[in-house]
């Protein structure tokens, strides 16, 4: 990753992996910070250095309803402890997703940064 400016903006996230075809693995977690060129992520299981995914990130402001970004990258590098942390390089730019159909993880995904 470049050195370009981070924002620290901690929000739920969904990282979707494929293995194979039909087959998409959803794995919950929440944004620690991101930036033009990519972010780091805390999430519940791992997911390896090399792997394509695709970053939701749902942003949350009071009052309003959760916006929704799309992401595609890959894993640069993961730390197990204490928590599993990924950074990620993003392929190109973010795109909003209108009325999205991931599945939004409920406030209690910050289990991923749970003891921190």
């Amino acid at each position: 990753m470049s050195d370009a400016r981070r924002f620290d903006i901690h929000c739920p996230v969904t990282v979707q992996v494929s293995n194979g075809l039909n087959h998409k693995v959803k794995v919950q977690g929440v944004l620690y910070d991101i930036g033009v060129d990519g972010a780091r992520v805390a999430l519940k299981q791992p997911v390896p250095p090399g792997t394509r995914i695709t970053l939701f990130v749902h942003f949350r402001a009071p009052e309003k309803p959760v916006t929704t970004m799309r992401f595609e990258g890959t894993v640069q590098r993961l730390q197990e402890e204490p928590r599993f942390e990924i950074a990620v390089d993003f392929h190109g730019t973010g795109r909003f997703l209108q009325d999205a159909v991931v599945e939004r993880p409920a406030d209690s995904s910050a289990g991923a940064d749970e003891g921190s």
